[in-house]
């Protein structure tokens, strides 16, 4: 009896969620928020529609937590996620992409057979480009993931990532600009957000009163998941090495002086 053959699945280019939190904060967990259900509309259109999208903001905010998130549930085995340092030269943006998209050999020194076997690449099989941190690419670099996806042939969903001015370099840019689908912006959570998000996310705070949540937010916190992690990074290791301490404004502002300097603060304990 003749057997189906079985396709190994490919390995995932995603981080596993335990990287995503800032440090590997132990015990952060992944909040729902309005944010991520934003992120998985706009990467839904993309791949339904073969297209290009924007999710930006400013550090911090939660975009390549959001992201990853999303495409673990979505496409775990077809992302192909691009990183590149700040202002990579064509050779190395080439390069990455032949390697992520685990073309043999090396990448042809001629830039034609390159490109033409990446498309084919592209086109054989459905993948997704996941291009992180955009705002540091130059204008080529841009410019060739736009005639990389291809107007006609629309060869892969990209999914663009940036913080900074990724949005001014891609309007800086007509040509792709005018082909991106979807934007979405991240934004610092709101007071109410924090309110009702930062008790669930990581144990420390289950307990918190909502004023000094508040405090916290207001003082270090401004809405930003990486401050948020920074601070209850802080805490934690603080309450667990001195077990008679408990989560109190003195504390909180004893953090703040770690987070910043200029800020003097001695608590009571020491």
């Amino acid at each position: 009896m003749n057997s189906t053959p079985t396709t190994t699945p490919r390995p995932s280019q995603l981080p596993p969620p335990s990287q995503d939190h800032y440090l590997g904060l132990t015990g952060a967990n992944a909040m729902a928020t309005k944010a991520i259900a934003e992120t998985e509309t706009r990467i839904l259109k993309a791949i339904k529609h073969n297209a290009l999208v924007c999710i930006h903001g400013h550090v911090g905010l939660g975009k390549t937590f959001a992201v990853h998130t999303v495409l673990r549930r979505h496409a775990p085995e077809t992302t192909v996620r691009l990183r590149y340092n700040n202002g990579a030269n064509m050779n190395e943006v080439r390069t990455q992409l032949w390697r992520r998209l685990d073309l043999p050999g090396q990448p042809p020194q001629s830039v034609g057979p390159c490109d033409q076997q990446i498309h084919d690449a592209l086109e054989a099989e459905p993948r997704i480009l996941l291009i992180d941190e955009v705002q540091g690419l130059g204008t080529k670099a841009l410019e060739y993931f736009r005639t990389l996806w291809g107007d006609d042939a629309r060869r892969a969903p990209i999914i663009l990532v940036g913080s900074g001015n990724a949005r001014q370099k891609i309007l800086n840019n007509p040509a792709l600009h005018s082909r991106i689908l979807d934007w979405y912006q991240f934004s610092p959570l709101t007071p109410t957000e924090v309110q009702s998000i930062i008790p669930a996310y990581q144990q420390i705070w289950a307990e918190a009163q909502p004023e000094l949540i508040l405090y916290t937010d207001d003082m270090a916190g401004h809405g930003s998941f990486r401050n948020w992690a920074r601070i209850t990074l802080l805490l934690h290791d603080v309450l667990e090495e001195n077990p008679d301490l408990t989560l109190s404004k003195d504390l909180i502002r004893w953090v703040l002086s770690r987070i910043d300097p200029t800020t003097r603060h001695t608590p009571q304990h020491r």
